[in-house]
């Protein structure tokens, strides 16, 4: 049975049991082999844009003996599926605007949840879901490999954002706690690093760009001590 790497072992926490799952640029495919394995899911798909990775997946489902129960299907993003054919969605390892115009370019129909680790580019990702008609109903930030790493869950419903919130998330400023303070340290760090940048430059566009950074490093700050503090934001 495979055992799944602790980035991949959360994903697979949001996974509803008893029900379709697609794991969209599967890659080796080790998480739907993982959930069917388990059997937590009845049936799974695998689909990936490149015929490497989608032989990798052919590979890990048939050394698995599970090639009656995942379909392993090269395409685009959602377009392996049939609509309505998988309540649950996961989007795993691409940063967060590409996991955006997997998602709209679709089609979505049918789909209840969906579970996404975007590598960066997190604020894009949790804009285009309040844009777009699904609300987080959780957050998780993950060690691996002394890495951090991302876990998003979202619905179907309404989502408002603030700017911080698009940032960090409004779970984790709830949830506070060590981890997501190291995940706000990280964003404070590319915040002051761009504000850097921009303060350097004496074009106009430059400077509106560093009045917008120096209120988001304000703001990342706050956000810091609030996760700091005992209980997080609650």
């Amino acid at each position: 049975m495979f055992q799944l790497s602790p980035r991949l072992a959360a994903v697979a926490r949001y996974v509803p049991a008893g029900r379709t799952f697609a794991d969209i640029g599967t890659d080796h495919a080790y998480l739907p082999v993982h959930l069917v394995q388990t059997g937590r899911v009845p049936r799974a798909v695998a689909g990936d844009v490149l015929p490497g990775p989608l032989k990798a997946a052919q590979a890990t489902v048939a050394a698995a003996g599970l090639a009656d129960r995942i379909d392993v299907r090269l395409g685009s993003g959602l377009t392996v599926l049939e609509p309505g054919e998988a309540p649950c969605v996961a989007i795993c390892g691409m940063g967060g605007p590409l996991i955006a115009r997997i998602l709209a370019e679709g089609p979505l129909t049918g789909v209840e949840r969906l579970v996404l680790q975007p590598m960066g580019g997190e604020a894009q990702l949790r804009r285009w879901l309040a844009e777009n008609g699904w609300r987080l109903v959780a957050e998780e930030v993950v060690e691996d490999g002394g890495r951090l790493y991302l876990v998003l869950v979202a619905e179907p419903g309404e989502m408002r954002l603030s700017r911080v919130e698009e940032e960090v998330g409004p779970l984790l400023l709830w949830q506070g706690g060590p981890l997501v303070v190291r995940y706000v340290d990280e964003k404070l760090e590319l915040a002051r690093r761009a504000l850097a940048g921009a303060a350097r430059s004496g074009r106009p566009e430059a400077r509106a760009r560093a009045a917008e950074l120096t209120e988001l490093v304000d703001k990342l700050s706050e956000a810091r001590r609030t996760c700091a503090g005992d209980g997080g934001g609650k």
